[in-house]
């Protein structure tokens, strides 16, 4: 008798996996602290084999920046507003609201005060950063299209003009994220790329010709 071909759903058991493991690793960071975190106490929570979650992460750190960004993934989607603008000004409402939660503070204090010097823990590092820049982009290429931007704006260094205020205010002054700073972090990182918000263009005097 011929077998029938076994039908499998789209993502099948690796996929569901994966989901319960990072999730269970986002509940645990949130509500523990990185400190806390380990490979068993998440296959546990997953109700996976610890050897499902080293199959795909070496550490407990890649696997927390893995978790940190699919948390920051669904909680801060790429906006679509229509203009540059609004788009930045989305995006980093989104950014601010999201490191304000006390539990998600404390997980990035953590994360970031990890051994600088510790090959894992940077390749973890840069693996979160890339993935929330290779989102973002998606930004830059869509003003480019509407012809806001030219052609060989680098969306890192965009993203980076726009985000770096708020970490310096989360890990070193400590200062007040409210919205005159998000609109002032907008206008700056446009003004960077030689234009500004729509609401300030109209007021800016032209450079002199002596400086």
């Amino acid at each position: 008798m011929t077998e029938k071909p076994v039908q499998r759903r789209p993502g099948g058991r690796t996929a569901r996996n994966r989901e319960n493991v990072l999730r269970a690793t986002a509940d645990l960071l949130l509500s523990e602290g990185y400190e806390q975190l380990t490979i068993a106490r998440v296959a546990a929570a997953a109700q996976v084999a610890e050897t499902t979650v080293y199959r795909r992460w070496r550490s407990k750190t890649h696997l927390a920046a893995d978790a940190l960004s699919e948390l920051a993934r669904v909680e801060n989607p790429v906006p679509d507003t229509g203009t540059l603008e609004g788009d930045l000004r989305a995006l980093l409402t989104q950014v601010v609201a999201l490191v304000e939660r006390p539990e998600v503070r404390r997980v990035i204090l953590a994360v970031v005060s990890l051994a600088a010097d510790d090959a894992e823990v940077v390749r973890a590092k840069n693996a979160f950063w890339e993935e929330r820049f290779t989102g973002s982009a998606t930004l830059v290429r869509r003003a480019v299209e509407r012809g806001e931007l030219p052609a060989d704006t680098d969306p890192d260094e965009l993203i980076e003009d726009l985000a770096a205020p708020v970490y310096f205010r989360l890990l070193v002054t400590g200062r007040s994220l409210d919205s005159a700073f998000v609109e002032r972090s907008v206008e700056l990182a446009l003004s960077r790329q030689g234009t500004g918000p729509a609401s300030t263009t109209g007021r800016r005097r032209p450079a002199s010709a002596d400086g």
